[in-house]
């Protein structure tokens, strides 16, 4: 029986978006005017935001302060394969004064490939999801590591593509990866990278999470490159029901970003070789929900993938990255754990 029921999963149009949400965009200005920017100003910026976010997050007092107790960071970086740029790799383990991170032996790894577009994000923009994951996952001998791939505009996307792929071979390499279950996850546009390397580690790499994945260019060549069969489905981005404060539209300057193909473009035989089980978590608020959806049927259908969709009803764009004191958020990072455990075979 299929997992990925798209009549039931096809959205024409948004529903209302979750009072809750509502009257937490308004407390904080979301839909504020705010001085224009350049995405190079915008870089360290976000940066500096998802930092203090964090400190505010794991401080005495705050719902995640054990987040910041017994977990162990450590940075290294990898050549590039394409100009031997040093890419930095943030690494959590359980604390353990004895062991040195970067030998530690693990039953469980997990990659993780952050957000922003490709074009905002570091290594630990999304620390607390990382975190949350080595604390509350309950796996044996669990690591993550985190990609600090290079952005753009600086860089072009084949560049983000290359950083993640030379990055996850090392960390594959490592002895923590070694006879263990792998995990791949892609959050929003690390969702677009993630698929588009995992095929080439198949079969080492256990489990995919995808949480509203980047799966098309749907926004500015729909329905150019949307595979026809998907096209009745792929609503969310031609629809202004799905615009709201956290992602209004992607805009790019040249289709898929100059890439060859958007993972909802892969053939038959690069969806075989993803991971055997994989968790999708959409947003009904968002111009991407289509993506996710859509790509969950890919990889079913013609990948023939063990899939589940979580769908978080009437709630935007990874939410929780920016709504990190709300109970829904709380939620939806429970499920992702969970989900670790699930498309890990635990």
């Amino acid at each position: 029986m299929p997992r990925v029921d798209m009549a039931n999963l096809h959205l024409p149009v948004a529903p209302p978006l979750d009072p809750v949400w509502l009257a937490f965009e308004a407390q904080h200005g979301f839909n504020d005017p705010k001085p224009p920017i350049s995405v190079l100003e915008r870089q360290p910026q976000y940066a500096a935001e998802e930092r203090a976010k964090t400190q505010r997050m794991i401080a005495p007092g705050a719902r995640g302060h054990h987040l910041g107790q017994g977990i162990k960071t450590s940075i290294f970086t990898v050549p590039s394969s394409l100009d031997a740029f040093p890419i930095p790799i943030l690494l959590f383990a359980h604390e353990d004064p004895s062991t040195d991170l970067e030998d530690v032996g693990a039953c469980t790894t997990i990659i993780y490939i952050h957000g922003g577009g490709l074009k905002v994000g570091e290594a630990d923009s999304e620390e607390l999801s990382c975190r949350r994951i080595i604390k509350e996952s309950g796996l044996p001998g669990v690591v993550l590591y985190s990609i600090g791939y290079r952005l753009m505009p600086t860089y072009p996307a084949s560049t983000c593509v290359q950083d993640c792929h030379d990055a996850t071979s090392h960390i594959l390499s490592l002895p923590s990866a070694t006879g263990g279950k792998v995990v791949l996850i892609g959050s929003s546009s690390g969702g677009e990278l993630a698929p588009l390397i995992a095929p080439s580690f198949h079969p080492h790499i256990t489990g995919l999470i995808l949480r509203c994945p980047v799966t098309s260019d749907a926004y500015t060549s729909y329905p150019r490159y949307i595979p026809e069969r998907f096209r009745p489905y792929h609503t969310s981005a031609a629809h202004p029901s799905f615009q709201n404060c956290l992602l209004r539209t992607l805009t790019r300057e040249e289709p898929r970003d100059g890439l060859p193909q958007m993972p909802l473009e892969m053939s038959k035989e690069k969806l075989q070789k993803m991971p055997g089980r994989v968790w999708v978590q959409v947003c009904t608020n968002d111009g991407l929900y289509s993506d996710g959806v859509c790509m969950a049927k890919a990889l079913e259908e013609d990948g023939g993938k063990e899939v589940m969709v979580d769908v978080v009803w009437g709630w935007p764009h990874t939410f929780w990255l920016k709504a990190w004191e709300l109970d829904k958020a709380l939620e939806c990072e429970r499920k992702m754990v969970k989900a670790v455990r699930w498309v890990a075979g635990e």
